[in-house]
């Protein structure tokens, strides 16, 4: 935004309605970067967490002998 369509909004509308136009924009600005790194985050986290239940997955199921072994001396 220039400083003629600054100059040219206050003329128009008013100081307070440009002071607030320039407002919201600065904010949907800022939420909007914020947003955006808080979903890559977000999808880091999910993967680490599928990665750890798929070890997980694996450390549960019996392998094997050794699993009817266990299961024998019960």
């Amino acid at each position: 935004m220039q400083v003629a369509d600054i100059v040219s909004l206050v003329a128009n509308v008013g100081f307070p309605v440009t002071l607030c136009f320039i407002l919201i924009k600065y904010v949907l600005q800022t939420v909007g970067d914020k947003l955006g790194k808080i979903e890559v985050s977000l999808q880091a986290l999910s993967e680490e967490v599928q990665r750890l239940d798929a070890i997980l997955d694996e450390d549960r199921q019996p392998s094997g002998a050794s699993g009817n072994k266990e299961s024998r001396k019960l």
